[in-house]
C-alpha cells in the first residue's frame, strides 16, 4: 500500500544537518572457507497462520506504487528487502544491516532513520545515492548497539528535491533483535559453512541474518540469492542489480584561500 504522507517520524528532511557521505562501490568479499561448488536450497518459510502482518502500516510498507514515484522510473519501485507478510525483521546482529532496492532515479540523496520504541532518535544519516538502479545495503554503525527485545522502526527516504522537503519517496519497517537459543546456537557454531549458516537462520525465520550472509555470497551463490529473495516475493530483476554498500564518509572539499592582494 503506497503512503502518501510525508516520513512518520515528524524529521523534515530539508530542515536537518547531519553529515552528509556518499556511497562506496566497495566489493564485497565471500568467506575464504566457501566451497563454490556447494548448493542448498534457500527458502525462507511462510509465516504461520495468523502469524504475518495485518497491514503495511503494522509492519512497513515493503515498496511504494507507480502513484507514489516522484523523482524513481523504472517498472520496480523503491523497495525494502524484506518479506511482505512480516510485522517485523528478525536480528541477532547488534548493529545490522539493511537493504533497499533503489530504482534509477534523478534524486541527489537519500536519508536513514531509525527510532527506538518511545520515538528517540537511534540512527540518522544523509548520503548519496547512486543514479542508476541497484541494492543500497545500509550499514549500522558500531556506535550503534540494538538491543535485545526492542523493536525500532526504520525509513528509507530517497530526498527528491533540494528546494522542497516535501518531495520525497520512501519506504519503512521494523527490525527487533532476539537471542539464539542454545540449541540453535550450537547448530550455527556446528555449521562449517555460511550458507549451511544461512540455511539455519532462514529456518528460524531470522531474517535479517540469512540476507546479510546471502549478501556476502551473492556472486558466487547468485542461484541461493535469487531463490531468497524471490520466496519472499521480491522481484527476479532486483536480484541481478549492483549492491552497493553505505557510507562511507566523504572527504569535505578544502575550503578556497583568499588570493593574495
Amino acid at each position: 500500500m503506497m503512503m502518501k504522507t510525508l516520513p512518520l517520524f515528524g524529521l523534515v528532511a530539508g530542515l536537518l544537518s547531519p553529515t552528509v557521505v556518499s556511497l562506496a562501490h566497495v566489493p564485497l568479499e565471500s568467506s575464504p572457507n566457501l566451497q563454490p561448488q556447494m548448493q542448498i536450497s534457500l527458502e525462507f518459510p511462510p509465516a504461520p497462520s495468523g502469524e504475518g502482518a495485518q497491514s503495511s502500516a503494522g509492519g512497513g510498507t515493503r515498496g511504494n506504487d507507480e502513484e507514489g514515484k516522484i523523482c524513481t522510473k523504472g517498472d520496480i519501485p523503491l523497495t525494502a528487502l524484506i518479506p511482505d507478510e512480516i510485522d517485523a525483521e528478525i536480528t541477532i546482529s547488534a548493529n545490522p544491516d539493511l537493504f533497499v532496492f533503489v530504482p534509477e532515479n534523478n534524486a541527489k540523496q537519500g536519508q536513514f532513520i531509525m527510532v527506538d520504541e518511545e520515538g528517540n532518535e537511534v540512527y540518522l544519516n544523509t548520503f548519496d545515492i547512486p543514479r542508476e538502479a541497484g541494492i543500497v545495503q545500509v550499514s549500522l554503525p558500531e556506535t550503534v548497539t540494538l538491543e535485545v527485545g526492542q523493536t525500532y522502526k526504520w525509513q528509507f527516504v530517497v530526498l527528491c528535491s533540494a528546494d522542497d522537503p516535501s518531495k520525497v519517496e520512501f519506504v519503512e519497517g521494523k527490525i527487533k533483535r532476539t537471542e539464539l537459543s542454545e540449541d540453535l546456537k550450537t547448530q550455527i557454531e556446528a555449521a562449517t559453512e555460511p550458507l549451511e549458516q544461512a540455511k539455519l537462520y532462514a529456518q528460524e525465520r531470522i531474517w535479517q541474518d540469512t540476507l546479510m550472509i546471502l549478501a556476502q555470497l551473492r556472486q558466487s551463490h547468485t542461484t541461493e540469492w535469487e531463490q531468497l529473495l524471490k520466496s519472499v516475493g521480491l522481484d527476479a530483476v532486483i536480484a541481478s542489480v549492483p549492491l552497493t554498500p553505505c557510507c562511507v564518509e566523504a572527504e569535505e572539499e578544502p575550503t578556497p584561500t583568499e588570493p593574495e592582494q
